[in-house]
């Protein structure tokens, strides 16, 4: 006969094994968001921009944000190495997300752009940097810090480069 000492040993076990799955595919990503905005400038010439990777394309959007709008507005997809998106994936796993800590000014400074890094994960959960003007996070670079690096070296098309008309 099976001592119940032994049942919820077996069970402590499985339990320890299934959860190891669930804590890996938080940490596959599926997709990455980057938005910015302008900040309080003439509502003509306010714009929002996002860049979204996933696993093979880069797609880039821009809008303005009043019906007449000077804003150069299209959708465009980038040209990026699938190898390279990947790298950028497997460098970003790799942080700890837990260390990441926001702060929040006590006076927020008046107007301003504003920037949002969104990482989704295989599992749809969602972690997010939200830079509103004044906002800061402790170790918030070793999301942005990659990000940055990779955009740098992505090549819009011509007709995409101008903010403006």
């Amino acid at each position: 006969m099976i001592k119940k000492g032994s049942v919820i040993i077996a069970l402590f076990i499985i339990l320890a094994l299934a959860s190891c799955g669930k804590e890996e595919n938080m940490k596959d990503i599926s997709q990455i968001t980057i938005v910015s905005e302008a900040g309080s400038i003439l509502p003509e010439l306010q714009w929002h921009e996002e860049f979204v990777i996933d696993k093979n394309t880069v797609t880039y959007k821009r809008s303005g944000n009043a019906d007449k709008s000077n804003v150069n507005v299209g959708i465009w997809s980038i040209p990026a190495d699938a190898q390279t998106i990947s790298a950028l994936f497997m460098e970003l796993e790799t942080v700890d997300l837990k260390s990441i800590e926001r702060f929040e000014p006590i006076d927020p400074p008046d107007g301003g752009e504003s920037s949002y890094y969104q990482i989704t994960f295989a599992d749809d959960k969602i972690f997010s940097l939200d830079y509103n003007p004044g906002v800061t996070y402790t170790n918030g670079r070793f999301i942005t810090q990659p990000l940055h690096v990779f955009m740098k070296k992505l090549q819009l098309p011509s007709d995409a480069i101008s903010r403006y008309k």
